[in-house]
């Protein structure tokens, strides 16, 4: 019957019922008890009633035991142990047991009693082993222990070509990531030397601007100079209608208070700017975290791992030196936001020194009769000035928006370098646009300022509120 399981055509009729597993047996020859490791599997030949158990020592698998179970076999050994079930029940209460095995709920022994093997199965108890089931069991033969051992070497060979394919496709998966690493990085360099040369064209232009704007602030707060000292020739008998004079200086006031909301606005705009600087790093860590798992998947390949992280130090160097040229925007514009603080006291000063002016303007109330007219003409200058401002904040708002879009493609590395080029020669467009749409527009309104201080009336309220109508110039920085 052992023969059956070694035929090439007959075991193609086997069916494994409980898969190979290494449970420990206790083997006894002539009082000699040790506990071996022994490889244990059940076969059983289909639409027959014969099965196999088969034992092969984990460390010697020279050394096997078979059993072989046929119908005849079987009525002696239920007549023997009293069995109550038919050979289909033997077999299910057989892998049962096996199981228990297991999960070490019974034990395994192979007893040696002259030329007999007997395999039984037994519970331990404190008082005395309960023996389950006992089996005859003989050595097998060298032609049985060649067949198996042919079939473990036939799929070890089968796994290990599975492994050095599986290996092969690591490899080339591998080498495929270097090239995306490599070429990626090629692309941060350009995007990195071209946002650099943009910064400084950027910062160069504005530099220019901001120049400009100081000689033009220069020049017109030396004709304010000069119109203090004229006013204060003519301001001694002006005394009359403070009240009105009064309601003006509360409309003033509303003016910096809304100026006020317009700065603590632009303290919201620098927190937005540094939360997604937060945001930056989150991604960061995130690329961090993805490296760590890449490497915990992929610890075979430790010099590939290598390669990876000194290419993670240079994208983090970078990473700083990106955080770097944030923090200088962010104190530029800090810097701004004093300039800003610092033209706020400068018209708190002239708001103190207005009303002090206001004591001697009760004189002169007649002639504000006949300036109320171009008072209001002065007015509307100042309305059209506002519009005029608004206006810029727009532009420059969608310019900071433009920005932050490069950033944003600056920190993912995926723009394409056209679309790129692309970006930047429209935000040099715009730029250049808003610089020369703005240069026309103060330059006309320097005409109609100095147009308008040729009358002296225009000029004495000027002196009342001379910031009120250079802030905007000052706030286009």
């Amino acid at each position: 019957m052992d023969s059956y399981f070694i035929d090439p055509q007959r075991r193609r009729g086997a069916k494994l019922i409980f898969p190979a597993h290494q449970l420990t047996v206790c083997t006894d020859s002539y009082g000699i008890r040790t506990q071996l490791k022994f490889n244990v599997v059940v076969e059983k030949m289909d639409l027959q009633n014969l099965i196999q158990i088969r034992l092969t020592e984990s460390s010697d698998q020279s050394k096997m035991f078979v059993s072989t179970i046929d119908n005849a076999s079987y009525e002696q050994m239920r007549a023997e142990q009293s069995l109550h079930v038919t050979f289909q029940g033997f077999v299910d209460h057989l892998t049962k047991i096996l199981d228990r095995c297991k999960r070490e709920e019974l034990h395994m022994s192979l007893v040696k009693d002259d030329s007999v093997h007997l395999l039984q199965f037994f519970e331990k108890s404190s008082f005395k082993n309960l023996t389950h089931l006992f089996l005859q069991i003989q050595i097998a033969s060298t032609e049985t222990v060649l067949f198996h051992i042919n079939l473990a070497l036939q799929s070890l060979q089968d796994q290990v070509g599975g492994y050095a394919g599986q290996m092969a496709k690591y490899q080339s998966e591998l080498g495929a990531r270097d090239d995306v690493i490599h070429r990626l990085q090629g692309e941060v360099r350009a995007l990195n030397g071209r946002l650099l040369e943009q910064e400084n064209l950027v910062f160069n232009r504005n530099t220019e601007e901001v120049n400009r704007l100081q000689q033009t602030i220069k020049h017109i707060n030396e004709s304010k100079e000069l119109e203090e000292k004229r006013l204060k020739t003519i301001i001694s008998g002006m005394q009359e209608k403070i009240d009105q004079q009064n309601k003006e200086l509360l409309a003033g006031t509303e003016k910096i208070m809304h100026d006020s909301k317009r700065y603590e606005a632009l303290r919201e705009d620098n927190m937005k700017l540094k939360s997604h600087n937060n945001q930056l790093r989150e991604e960061a860590d995130r690329y961090k975290s993805d490296l760590q798992a890449y490497q915990s998947r992929d610890g075979r390949h430790e010099s590939a791992i290598v390669d990876l992280r000194r290419q993670l130090i240079d994208l983090q160097s970078k990473l700083k030196i990106a955080e770097k040229q944030k923090s200088e925007l962010e104190a530029e514009l800090e810097a701004e936001r004093n300039i800003c603080q610092t033209k706020k006291n400068a018209l708190q000063l002239t708001t103190d020194e207005i009303s002090n002016a206001n004591v001697m303007i009760a004189s002169l109330n007649k002639e504000v009769a006949k300036l109320k007219s171009k008072v209001e003409l002065r007015t509307e200058i100042a309305m059209r000035q506002e519009k005029l401002i608004q206006d810029k904040e727009k532009e420059y708002n969608e310019l900071q928006g433009t920005v932050r879009q490069i950033q944003q493609e600056h920190v993912k590395n995926r723009a394409a370098s056209e679309e790129y080029a692309q970006t930047v020669r429209r935000i040099k467009e715009t730029s250049d646009a808003i610089e020369e749409k703005y240069r026309k527009k103060i330059n006309d309104l320097i005409m109609k300022v100095s147009q308008n201080q040729n009358a002296e009336p225009v000029s004495v309220l000027n002196h009342q509120f001379p910031n009120r109508y250079l802030r905007p110039h000052n706030r286009i920085e």
